[in-house]
């Protein structure tokens, strides 16, 4: 319930940052990069618990702008992977897909394994679902932690495909019974007019 009420304030309320706040990453890792995306170079790979400063309060797209305390290194890292606290976190705002079978989960950057993941497990997709990529990135909470790594594409089933399939199909089959009832009305009314005319 505690886990349930945390998800619900973390939901409606961000985090309040300001400049020259400090902030922990609160994955396993977590990628800092060039700019306010995932596709932009790496800048380095910070692990669980390492503390960043926060160089500008604003969300540059789910991206905090912030300096890599004992370097000089600045970059972006994704919003949802720092916390004002460094502790076990126990919950995930929110799962987008579900894991087809048993697999391994690889780091971000390299093929280290990190853990495994059982089927019927749910992750949440933070770079978004492509399903012509070989791998995607996915966090999920595992022994109490919230790790970062990447799931074979073939072993993720995305929330809403299945029922967007199934909705389309649908409509497709009601459009065609349409269509062919409408095309048999026709029929009949040509068959009367020339019963008529005869």
């Amino acid at each position: 319930m505690k886990s349930l009420l945390l998800a619900l304030c973390l939901m409606v309320s961000p985090l309040s940052l300001s400049a020259g706040e400090e902030v922990f990453v609160v994955a396993n890792s977590a990628n800092i990069y060039a700019e306010a995306s995932y596709s932009s170079e790496v800048v380095i790979s910070v692990e669980y618990g390492q503390a960043l400063t926060m160089l500008d309060e604003q969300n540059f797209d789910g991206f905090y702008y912030v300096s890599v305390n004992g370097s000089a290194l600045q970059g972006y890292v994704p919003a949802d992977l720092v916390g004002q606290r460094v502790q076990d976190q126990d919950v995930v705002l929110s799962y987008n897909a579900t894991i087809l079978q048993n697999t391994q989960v690889l780091a971000l950057t390299s093929d280290d394994v990190l853990c495994e993941i059982a089927q019927g497990e749910r992750v949440y997709l933070y770079e978004g679902y492509n399903r012509d990529a070989d791998f995607l990135a996915v966090s999920f909470v595992k022994d109490g932690n919230v790790i970062v790594g990447r799931v074979n594409t073939d072993y993720i089933n995305p929330d809403g495909v299945n029922a967007a399939l199934i909705v389309s199909i649908t409509a497709i089959v009601a459009l065609v019974t349409i269509v062919i009832i409408l095309l048999g009305i026709s029929k009949k009314k040509q068959k009367k007019k020339k019963l008529k005319s005869s």
